[in-house]
């Protein structure tokens, strides 16, 4: 047994584990907390206090109240009203989502139909009424899509997600349990 415990072969192996093992820690531990801070920035918990989930929210909600103004003029089968009711019953498209990431990406699906759907009706004649929700509902998401774009989550997002291209960072990553981060495109009247 000593004989074992004195061989250079068992002495190299041992510390190479011992190296690898603190490889992983380390390097877990520091992607654990890159990507909570990341999570924090998406949860508003930044210096602008810009919270994705109800921003997303605001966006979706804003959608809904078009499909009510929608509905007073145009046919409900008008292939952008059903494209934005299929998103609103369901929002996740990719069922490894979080909640938050989930109504993330149905607002980055749901903004340019509601921007074509916008669009339609300065060529109709519509109420006053209509008119001033219509404002509102395109000010609400242009406001909220602003406050998205302002928010450092899209540029650290891209950084920490470039990290996990790497190999060896990958491996840590899956063993850490931590992936990456969802980026969409948010671009409103193009």
């Amino acid at each position: 047994m000593n004989d074992l415990l004195y061989n250079r072969k068992t002495a190299y192996i041992a510390v190479f584990l011992m190296i690898l093992t603190s490889i992983f820690i380390l390097g877990g531990n520091s992607l654990r907390r890159e990507y909570t801070r990341i999570l924090n920035v998406a949860h508003g918990q930044n210096m602008l206090g810009i919270d994705l989930e109800f921003e997303s929210n605001l966006v979706l909600a804003n959608s809904a109240n078009l499909l009510v103004v929608a509905g007073r003029y145009l046919d409900a089968s008008d292939n952008r009203i059903v494209d934005i009711r299929t998103i609103l019953n369901e929002p996740g498209s990719a069922s490894n989502l979080s909640d938050w990431e989930a109504g993330f990406d149905a607002m980055a699906r749901v903004i340019p139909i509601v921007d074509d759907l916008l669009r339609s009706f300065n060529d109709m004649d519509i109420s006053p009424a209509s008119a001033n929700h219509l404002t509102e509902i395109d000010s609400n998401i242009r406001a909220a899509i602003r406050r998205v774009n302002q928010s450092a989550y899209f540029s650290m997002a891209e950084d920490f997600n470039r990290t996990l291209q790497n190999p060896y960072t990958n491996l840590i990553a899956m063993v850490r349990g931590v992936r990456e981060f969802q980026i969409v495109s948010i671009s409103w009247g193009e």
